[in-house]
């Protein structure tokens, strides 16, 4: 691989030199697998390139080349950040130091840190700097990481690549777990970045953000680049399509389902201090219900009350019509009420078991035979749920950690699954997930809510709920907006309600 000055560009007809990185028939491949084939991309100085596709299709591979943490076996790269090393990298999983203060992990990346030289007098007005930039100004230097929000702790992260000189910034995922004011305050700094000259590679699964913010987009599928432009020249359904491919199926809600005979959840003026506020809700089989709201709205805990995981100080719950009188989660999984937490490597997912050890986990009682856990058992069950959550069954023997992020959600909905639930609930169930996983975990969950269990999903995606529910219940500050359902209310509608009335 050779680092190169000049060619011509074929879509822009700009030259290279106007490219801060490019690269030239990148290709990768790991064992018999090709993970880059020869790829070709440039990247812009005051432009947001948001770089899109599946897990799987090459985008990561692609950004870790650009960043210097693997290499590539053949192709080229170009451009002035390249040739100086100005290209930085923000991971999805946050680096922060949370025990070291902010302008500790600010040193930790200065230029003589790692020969143990570190001028601190210096390094603090470079600091200073840098925090000014990622829109982290006001904040003090010596406060310890641990005491930031996600978001402050997101764009400490860009500040640290500030503090690496850099002139292209990779952003992976960097709104993944962020509520809707925390996401625009990212977009802000990102907006001002680039109008200082800066390039910005920016990766998301949450496309909507893409029209507004992005200039230009490049959609890989399989290794390889199959679509490229300005942002202008595209649709969403057109980013949709390039995503997933001509074979592609899109599942298709049915309203075939009898709502009377199924099971019937209730919450009446439920109340948990500090969290939600007189929250009354009827979920019915055969339906999905959104719980839709930003971090913070109470909804993901609403929905955690519903699992027994979170305390109702007031109101009552009651399932078929039989209250409830406490309800903790092990109550709520005596009654057939299954839980996907949002955090899937936290609580979703045995991380170094295999499949079949996950799957059988919360549904013992299908793979024993006197008091003994069957093999051959627990492996029929793991193929069992692979059919129906779209998961290849011929890798239940394999780690959840080997998987990607979609599927291990897969494998953490297929526990639930297992336990042949009278109620599923759902936390932000596909967070950080490519939209191809997502439909298959979407067309997965309605097949199970078409047989008479009863979904209830908390949400922050307003794609989700439009593509996943029947009934969407908004909240702000703890408490309902509206009860609708989904094919009668307008983005905009759910969005204001979320946001206390206000879209701005």
């Amino acid at each position: 691989m050779r680092r190169s000055g000049r060619q011509q560009l074929g879509e822009s007809q700009v030259s290279e030199a106007e490219a801060l990185l490019g690269v030239r028939r990148l290709s990768k491949s790991y064992g018999g697998a090709v993970a880059l084939d020869a790829v070709s991309i440039d990247f812009f100085p005051g432009e947001v390139h948001a770089l899109l596709g599946e897990n799987g299709a090459g985008k990561s591979t692609l950004v870790k080349i650009l960043a210097g943490v693997t290499s590539a076996d053949s192709g080229e790269i170009h451009g002035p950040a390249y040739l100086a090393g100005d290209v930085a990298m923000v991971f999805q999983e946050l680096s922060v130091v949370p025990e070291m203060s902010v302008l500790d992990n600010l040193v930790l990346v200065a230029s003589g840190a790692r020969r143990g030289l570190v001028p601190y007098r210096k390094v603090r007005l470079a600091a200073r700097s840098a925090l000014v930039s990622a829109g982290l100004g006001a904040l003090d230097d010596d406060l310890p990481a641990s005491a930031l929000s996600l978001a402050q702790q997101q764009l400490l992260e860009i500040a640290r690549g500030l503090m690496a000189n850099a002139r292209v910034l990779i952003l992976d995922e960097p709104t993944a777990t962020l509520s809707d004011p925390e996401i625009q305050r990212i977009h802000s700094v990102v907006r001002q970045l680039v109008a200082d000259g800066r390039s910005i590679v920016y990766i998301t699964h949450r496309l909507g953000e893409v029209f507004g913010l992005a200039d230009r987009i490049t959609v890989m599928r399989n290794g390889r680049v199959v679509a490229a432009g300005r942002t202008t020249t595209f649709e969403l359904q057109t980013v949709i399509e390039n995503m997933l491919g001509p074979d592609h199926v899109v599942p298709q809600k049915s309203d075939s389902v009898d709502l009377a005979s199924g099971t019937h959840v209730q919450l009446r003026d439920a109340s948990s201090r500090g969290r939600f506020s007189d929250i009354t809700l009827t979920a019915r089989g055969g339906e999905v219900l959104a719980l839709f709201g930003q971090i913070g709205s109470g909804a993901d805990e609403v929905v955690r009350a519903i699992a027994g995981l979170a305390p109702l100080e007031a109101g009552s719950f009651a399932l078929d019509g039989a209250e409830v009188g406490r309800l903790d989660r092990s109550a709520a999984q005596k009654l057939g009420i299954a839980y996907v937490s949002a955090d899937r490597v936290g609580e979703g997912v045995f991380l170094d078991a295999p499949v079949t050890t996950n799957i059988s986990s919360g549904a013992l009682g299908r793979v024993t035979r006197f008091r003994l856990i069957r093999r051959q058992l627990e492996i029929d069950l793991a193929r069992e749920i692979a059919e129906v959550t779209a998961f290849d069954p011929r890798r239940v023997a394999e780690r959840v950690s080997s998987f990607s992020g979609g599927n291990q959600q897969k494998v953490a909905i297929g526990r639930a699954f297992a336990t042949k639930p009278r109620v599923l609930v759902l936390n932000e169930p596909t967070r950080g997930v490519d939209i191809g996983a997502r439909a298959e975990i979407y067309r997965s969950v309605r097949k199970l809510a078409s047989h008479n269990v009863a979904v209830v999903v908390y949400t922050s995606d307003v794609v989700e709920v439009r593509e996943l529910a029947d009934r969407v219940i908004t909240l702000y500050r703890g408490r309902t907006q509206s009860v609708q359902p989904v094919a009668k209310v307008t983005d905009a509608e759910l969005l204001a309600d979320i946001l206390g009335g206000a879209l701005t």
